[in-house]
């Protein structure tokens, strides 16, 4: 299967690629998110600690790691546009499992939900790399990226509501109605973008994905290592950034949320802004080392944070770790693209994300 840049591409395809990107990585991160967001609500119904939520979202990423491994495999044989539904099609499922109010059927639904999140990336990047120049893909990679804290967005301030004044439950449907809509919506374009799928792809072949070429090539090996660290930060403030300001600084449910969507608008803006910042230096390494920076600074000043702190300067701290920690994603999916060998993307970014879920 070939990955290069198709020689004529319409600025109307570039559009309709990012857009149907942007939104199936939306609704995956919406996957991911909700329960997280409305853990609080959820503990009290099951009658649990708010911060078990931590062994929920450890199964569910480790799902999403062993996902990694069939993405590209997936995608040589089916598609990238039919993986992007397949990957869908399975967080909903999981989704399905979690509004049963029992911790068997959660844990089960995490489970599919997760390794359904494992395999859309590596369909991404293959449209991505199909369909855009290089010259502009860290931004294009980084606006595919937006979709992340943009759905963590309208998680965080609307399934909060939700759930307080309808019940848990209902959270989670929304999302799952979101998720059918975009599965129908990029089903229109399947036919024109999946035309370079090899039905004769073999699942089964590289069993452990890309893995093996990311970790033969040092360029690979370090940006993916680099991505491991990103997002340990990145999940950690996301999971239990509402659970700290609940349990341990007096916030209400809904307040936290709030706080929460700052941090999402931040990672918007920041991960649009890095890109341009990386396609204008030409440097996607000295951006990232950027972030890194202000990323440590961030987590010293929230671990310093008190109840009586003035709301203004709470808004602002959380606005900007969200620029960092949530702005690297756009960048580093470019690079691995950029360095993976021609006709490789697909599997390098299955391969590189196996780190980043990890």
């Amino acid at each position: 299967m070939t990955l290069a840049v198709t020689p004529v591409v319409s600025q109307r395809q570039v559009f309709y690629v990012v857009l149907a990107t942007f939104a199936s990585q939306m609704v995956v991160t919406m996957s991911n998110s909700t329960l997280p967001t409305i853990a609080p609500k959820v503990a009290e119904a099951l009658g649990l600690e708010a911060a078990l939520i931590g062994y929920q979202v450890s199964i569910l990423f480790g799902a999403a790691t062993i996902g990694t491994l069939f993405g590209g495999k997936f995608t040589r044989r089916f598609g990238a546009c039919r993986t992007m539904q397949l990957s869908n099609a399975l967080c909903g499922a999981g989704l399905m499992l979690m509004t049963v109010p029992h911790v068997l059927p959660i844990l089960l639904g995490s489970l599919v939900a997760g390794y359904g999140q494992g395999l859309i990336n590596s369909a991404t990047a293959h449209l991505l790399v199909k369909y855009t120049p290089p010259g502009r893909r860290n931004l294009l990679f980084s606006i595919k990226q937006t979709g992340v804290p943009f759905g963590g967005m309208l998680v965080a301030l609307s399934a909060p509501v939700i759930a307080v004044t309808c019940g848990w439950q209902w959270a989670i449907v929304m999302v799952i109605a979101m998720i059918a809509a975009v599965i129908a919506l990029v089903q229109m374009r399947r036919g024109a973008w999946d035309t370079d799928r090899d039905s004769a792809a073999g699942v089964k072949q590289q069993k452990f994905g890309g893995v093996p070429l990311v970790l033969a090539q040092p360029s690979l090996r370090w940006v993916s290592l680099a991505g491991f660290l990103f997002a340990a930060v990145q999940r950690c403030l996301l999971t239990f950034t509402v659970i700290y300001l609940v349990a341990e600084r007096g916030y209400s449910l809904i307040e936290a949320g709030i706080m929460l969507s700052l941090i999402q608008a931040g990672g918007i803006a920041g991960r649009l802004f890095w890109g341009w910042l990386a396609d204008r230096m030409r440097s996607s390494i000295a951006v990232l080392l950027a972030i890194a920076v202000i990323t440590v600074v961030d987590s010293v000043i929230l671990m310093a944070m008190q109840s009586d702190w003035p709301r203004p300067a709470v808004y602002a701290m959380f606005l900007v770790f969200g620029a960092a920690a949530l702005g690297w994603n756009g960048i580093l999916h470019a690079e691995t693209a950029r360095v993976s060998p021609p006709g490789m993307a697909s599997v390098v970014a299955g391969g590189s994300t196996f780190f980043v879920f990890a």
